[in-house]
């Protein structure tokens, strides 16, 4: 089992959020058993909430993945909000519109485009022609979905989709897709060695291939580690690396951080300690779901002893499950030799291999007696 591309958390009493940030499966849904049954186990561990908040920051990824978890959410009976933090584009939109209400940031980005296939291999016109059949259906299904999400004509959203739509988040709003704005954090823009993050997630596109909006939204930012200016008078764009707290003259030092803000320096260590704690426990979970029967000895090491990360663990356990095959088939070969059998000669046929062999003529005779 891959890692999840999902996280399922509680978020009030009677409320849970569900991250999907990054890609929406990391491998193929479709004809995946695992991943979708996983899925419906960590909704259906939820039980009763009132409420399911779907955060998003994802670039898409499987249709079919997304169309099924958009109908797991829908038929939940919880009422769905959708929020989208940074990105929502392609199979991530569908998600979207399978909630009952969508709430975007105010600089959130919007994308739908046609749908596309991926094929890796030789093909033949039939092949190709039933690959373009599926095509058909699948679209067909998105459109609909979408002319239900934003009341609009099927051909409006048909030609919306083959334009490939590039919103900001005011604009999907005004389409449809959107049911309200909010006044949250921006997200943070980034271009990291010519590749788009958005809140610290990849979204797998050249930076350069974003829409102009995105690319000046980096632009636009304020310098990385530095509280922005508000007070009256500042210039555009001017910055200060301190800030003025309850009479303090700066904040310099954590010290000085916890004094002016105690309550929010333990609201962050808390944090910070159940964060390692699930990551630590995720890690130990992953490493026993790996573990193989004669690895015991390196997985325990590997949890506890020397700890390593899960795919540390996997490649020294593939190199044990090597040496112990090599070890096997040496310990074979070793018995063979020191057995003899490698010197047991075979007794030939008599006559041209129709006639019994003198071993079988002489158990016969010995029978007569």
């Amino acid at each position: 089992m891959p890692k999840k591309f999902w996280q399922f958390r509680n978020s009030a009493e009677s409320g849970a959020e569900l991250l999907l940030y990054g890609d929406i499966s990391q491998r193929s849904w479709w004809g995946d058993e695992a991943t979708p049954r996983e899925f419906a186990d960590d909704l259906a561990a939820l039980g009763h909430v009132d409420t399911i908040t779907v955060r998003i920051n994802s670039g898409g990824g499987d249709v079919f993945a997304a169309t099924t978890i958009g109908n797991m959410l829908e038929q939940n009976g919880a009422e769905i909000t959708a929020k989208i933090d940074g990105l929502c584009a392609s199979a991530a939109t569908i998600v979207a519109c399978h909630c009952n209400k969508v709430v975007a940031a105010s600089d959130a980005t919007y994308m739908i485009h046609p749908v596309r296939m991926g094929i890796f291999d030789y093909t033949d016109a039939d092949t190709l022609k039933k690959c373009i059949e599926a095509m058909e259906t699948i679209r067909e299904n998105i459109v609909t979905l979408y002319a239900k999400k934003t009341g609009r004509d099927k051909e409006e959203v048909a030609a919306l989709m083959d334009a490939t739509s590039w919103w900001t988040a005011s604009q999907a709003k005004e389409n449809g897709f959107i049911d309200e704005l909010t006044d949250e954090e921006d997200p943070v823009v980034e271009n990291r060695d010519g590749i788009l993050f958005v809140n610290s997630v990849s979204m797998n596109m050249p930076f350069d291939k974003a829409p102009k909006f995105v690319q000046d939204s980096l632009a636009a930012a304020p310098a990385a580690g530095r509280f922005e200016n508000k007070a009256p008078g500042a210039k555009p764009g001017e910055t200060i690396t301190t800030k003025e707290v309850d009479g303090m003259e700066t904040i310099k030092t954590i010290d000085d951080l916890r004094k002016a803000y105690p309550e929010l320096c333990n609201q962050l260590a808390e944090a910070a300690a159940n964060e390692a704690t699930a990551a630590e426990r995720q890690r130990i979970k992953d490493i026993m779901e790996t573990s193989v029967d004669g690895c015991e000895d390196i997985a325990n090491d590997a949890m506890f002893a020397n700890p390593v990360s899960a795919d540390a663990f996997a490649r020294a356990a593939l190199k044990n499950m090597k040496a112990q095959g090599a070890a096997y088939l040496n310990g074979l070969q070793k018995d063979a030799k020191d057995g003899g059998v490698n010197d047991v000669k075979s007794t030939p046929v008599v006559g041209g291999g129709n006639e019994p062999d003198e071993f079988m003529n002489a158990i016969r005779e010995q029978n007569k007696r």
